[in-house]
């Protein structure tokens, strides 16, 4: 399936700019006057690899800082531990 941003052409693909005669929607993205979008990172402070040589040494490491949750499968871990938000941006509400 194409489009005019992945440069593949496709009899069946349209624009809304095709219902307009003259206008050439090519180098126009319904863009161009919009305000730079700028979002600064707010990710962690540091991060650090641990290892273990064993389980129990990660039982040992999870006891300590209180997380007990901790699995061999556990990618990632905030200190402390954060609570988890309820994805509120994907509610529906209504007044």
């Amino acid at each position: 399936m194409g489009n005019k941003f992945n440069q593949v052409r496709d009899p069946n693909a349209g624009s809304i700019m095709d219902h307009y005669e003259g206008v050439d929607d090519r180098h126009h993205s319904g863009w161009d006057d919009m305000p730079e979008f700028d979002q600064p990172e707010k990710g962690q402070f540091h991060l650090m690899r641990v290892r273990f040589d064993c389980e129990a040494d990660l039982r040992e490491f999870a006891e300590k800082i209180e997380q007990t949750n901790i699995t061999t499968k556990t990618k990632a871990i905030w200190y402390p531990a954060r609570e988890k938000k309820e994805p509120t941006i994907l509610k529906w509400i209504e007044e």
